[in-house]
């Protein structure tokens, strides 16, 4: 069915991304696993695209009709990171997006609640999130190439390079991400 209808495969697993990311659903990775088995590395522009778009959903609603909702769940969090925010919109969320410091629906809602520009917004989360997106494309595409040779999931896949590399990346990326945190951290208290 993928080959016949490949477009609107793309089309129905762009919007369940869209879905999941606005409804704060925690299986975007699962998803992004998913999407590169099936589409491979076209993938990576869909899940950005959706992503984005599914986080600028919560952003609209945040700065909007849910805003007091959002302002009190958020509460203490946005005391914490009101100056460091205001210091820097643009480099605060993109700081957020390349380090999971908060939880990707936070970091939607705060720069609504401190009315951060609608544009700065979308591109600051499309930039900051291309980088662990490509990694965990990487481990899903590499995934696929080991089960198309007929391996079944197993600790020996680690011998493939297809699977060893983009984890070796991932792993990488969350240590940066890590030690960058810590800094944040201390800048923030």
């Amino acid at each position: 069915m993928l080959q016949d209808d490949y477009v609107l495969s793309l089309v129905v697993f762009f919007l369940t991304y869209v879905l999941v990311v606005s409804l704060s659903l925690p299986i975007a990775s699962l998803l992004t696993l998913m999407g590169a088995a099936l589409f491979g590395w076209i993938a990576l522009p869909i899940i950005v695209l959706s992503a984005t778009t599914g986080a600028m959903v919560v952003y609209i609603v945040a700065s909007t009709f849910a805003r007091q909702f959002f302002s009190k769940r958020a509460e203490g969090v946005i005391e914490t990171v009101r100056v460091t925010f205001h210091r820097s919109p643009i480099r605060w969320l993109l700081t957020m997006r390349l380090i999971p410091f908060f939880p990707f629906w936070l970091v939607n809602i705060i720069p609504a609640l401190f009315q951060m520009r609608i544009r700065d917004f979308a591109l600051t989360t499309a930039v900051g999130i291309i980088p662990g997106t490509a990694i965990y494309v990487g481990v899903g595409k590499g995934l696929d190439a080991v089960l198309e040779q007929g391996l079944s999931p197993q600790w020996n896949l680690i011998e493939h390079p297809e699977v060893w590399l983009p984890l070796v990346l991932l792993g990488a990326f969350s240590a940066a991400s890590a030690l960058i945190s810590n800094r944040y951290k201390e800048e923030v208290q």
